[in-house]
């Protein structure tokens, strides 16, 4: 038994690098992109502004945005956190 697994690992690992180094070449050996040529300088339009945001409060400072939390009393109660995995 110790023999056929001392093989398997060998022979995997003699597969592994086999297809290791047969992409590497493929990889190697393939076609390479065309870097486009330019030869003329690209003039390019400025982006337009956009307009100020509108906040929900007509624009008078903090963010716009309301967060509520809620006051949950048990959650102050509990002692352990939620997720527990129980050792090993």
């Amino acid at each position: 038994m110790k023999a056929y697994k001392t093989f398997l690992h060998l022979w995997i690992t003699f597969a592994s690098l086999l297809s290791f180094l047969g992409g590497w070449a493929l990889l190697a050996h393939a076609k390479k992109p065309v870097q486009p040529v330019h030869t003329t300088p690209v003039n390019i339009a400025p982006m337009p502004t956009l307009p100020p945001i509108q906040f929900f409060n007509g624009g008078e400072g903090g963010s716009g945005l309301n967060y509520i939390t809620p006051n949950n009393s048990l959650a102050s109660q509990q002692s352990a956190p939620l997720l527990m995995t129980g050792g090993s």
